[in-house]
Formats: structure tokens, sequence, C-alpha cells
């Protein structure tokens, strides 16, 4: 069950870095133009990424 989560919590983290990478590319394509996403701050997505699990 450990590995399986795992397994789940680095998909969720790529699609994280996913996202936040397409949301950087589209404010460099229409600059100011596109509105700030709260949810989506350095701060936030630091604090989820930094904790690292061993399972085993």
């Amino acid at each position: 069950m450990g590995r399986q989560w795992a397994k789940r919590e680095t998909q969720m983290l790529a699609v994280v870095e996913s996202t936040v990478g397409m949301v950087g590319d589209l404010q460099a394509i229409v600059g100011k133009a596109m509105p700030e996403i709260p949810s989506l701050d350095m701060p936030l997505l630091e604090s989820h990424a930094a904790p690292e699990r061993k399972v085993g």
C-alpha cells in the first residue's frame, strides 16, 4: 500500500510541475494580460515538494 501511495504522490508532483511549467509558458506568451493564479505561488509548492519519504 505504501508503494502505491508513493507512486501516486510522484504522479501528483509531476502534474503540479507540468502545470506550473505550462502557466509559465503562457505568462511568457501573453505577458501581463494573464491573471495571477494564487494557488500556484512558489512558497506553497515548495512546502509540498520539500519532504521526501523513503518507502520500504
